[in-house]
């Protein structure tokens, strides 16, 4: 059988163009190593800006609650920002039952779907590009989608490189919970928790509820914290966040830590995310949110849009390179100018980060620019100039208040 497109990996990015290519009558085969369905590292925060770009994620209940607002806090937990509201501001899925009905989405539109097979090499020719498994397989296409996450083989092998300067690091589990703790501890309305820089981390940990369960994390940008301190040990640093949290009253005194799982997370854009007859998506492209980590509206949006660059080519019969870089001007003008500040931002972890929650836990327009970008539901590039005006305000008012 030969396929027009051939999609490495069957996350969110994956599958994601798998459906929008196979929705137009393009022979696509998708494929990951992993067989399905199976979980990963993830806190499953989908924002509002995926609910309302991917309307067939409510359509076919692949979201598990809703969260309807939370809590931000400081570093020395002095401080934070709060902010409830009538509409959910998060949705939140299981990745193992998100990710599985993604694949099964794309398979209703056409796709073919290949689980446990792991591809070990890309080979651009003329006129083809060649998949090859571990068993000698191959598969043969006009062109190859790299949707297998941060230590992608379609990207190494392709030559557009590696994730190896900037990266986070994650640990994490899902607890189990009865209904009525969580309303109790997170009321019906789910509110969420971020601690930034927790326990001096370059990162952060979070708390996130569910319908009959907690997500509850850490994850430190590696460097970031080369830059303050040598190699945290992640653990450690889990077992006090934990205690803090018991503490704080925000989880249950008698809530055990269960076997912990982790992952990679990259946190900068690789300097291409295209070639001849490849084109790379999600955590493969380094496309991700670099301040919380969250990655597919990213990872969905770029699949969707690569989707479309792919159909044209097809229709063109034109898979350079030349032709497939408006795939990536595209991402640029869609999100890249939000990923270039959000990266800036996240080299300021331990620089004012204080300051920055005491200001907007005392100013409520502030608070509320403050959640929503931290969120994802506000551009950060289309709403920074009003947050430093908003920031400079309320010095102003302060000082002439003294």
């Amino acid at each position: 059988m030969k396929y027009d497109v051939v999609v490495v990996g069957a996350g969110p990015a994956g599958s994601t163009a798998a459906k929008f290519l196979s929705e137009r009558g393009i022979r696509t085969l998708l494929l990951d190593k992993s067989k399905f369905p199976h979980d990963k590292p993830c806190g499953g925060g989908l924002t509002a800006k995926v609910l309302k770009n991917f309307k067939y994620i409510e359509e076919n209940d692949l979201i598990d609650s809703y969260s309807y607002g939370g809590a931000f806090y400081s570093p020395s937990l002095k401080y934070k920002v709060e902010l409830q509201k009538t509409e959910p501001i998060v949705a939140m899925v299981i990745r193992k039952k998100f990710d599985d009905g993604l694949v099964k989405i794309a398979i209703g539109s056409g796709a073919t779907f290949l689980d446990g097979k792991n591809v070990v090499d890309i080979k651009v020719l003329k006129g083809k590009t060649k998949v090859i498994f571990d068993n000698g397989t191959e598969i043969d296409s006009q062109i190859v989608i790299g949707a297998d996450g941060i230590w992608s083989t379609v990207a190494k092998k392709t030559g557009l490189g590696r994730h190896n300067d900037i990266f986070g690091v994650s640990i994490f589990e899902e607890y189990p919970m009865k209904t009525e703790i969580l309303d109790q501890y997170f009321t019906e309305k789910r509110l969420i928790h971020g601690h930034i820089k927790i326990l001096g981390l370059a990162g952060y940990g979070w708390v996130f509820p569910k319908k009959e369960c907690v997500n509850i994390g850490v994850t430190e940008i590696i460097s970031a914290a080369s830059k303050l301190r040598g190699t945290t040990n992640l653990k450690e640093v889990y077992k006090k966040y934990f205690q803090i949290l018991k503490e704080c009253k925000i989880i249950p005194d008698n809530l055990n830590i269960n076997k912990l799982r982790g992952g990679a997370l990259p946190f900068r854009p690789l300097d291409k995310t295209y070639s001849d007859r490849v084109i790379l998506c999600g955590d493969a492209a380094g496309l991700i949110n670099p301040v919380t980590g969250e990655g597919i509206d990213f990872a969905m949006d770029s699949g969707h849009i690569a989707a479309g660059v792919i159909i044209e080519a097809l229709e063109r019969d034109d898979f350079s390179a030349q032709f497939l870089s408006k795939y990536e001007r595209i991402w640029k003008t869609d999100f890249g100018k939000d990923l270039k500040l959000l990266l800036r931002a996240s080299g300021l972890w331990g620089k004012g980060s204080e300051n920055i929650i005491k200001l907007a836990s005392e100013d409520k327009k502030m608070a509320d620019m403050f959640f929503k970008i931290g969120v994802g539901n506000l551009s950060i590039n289309k709403y920074k100039w009003k947050l430093v005006k908003r920031m400079i305000y309320y010095k102003l008012k302060n000082l002439f208040k003294k």
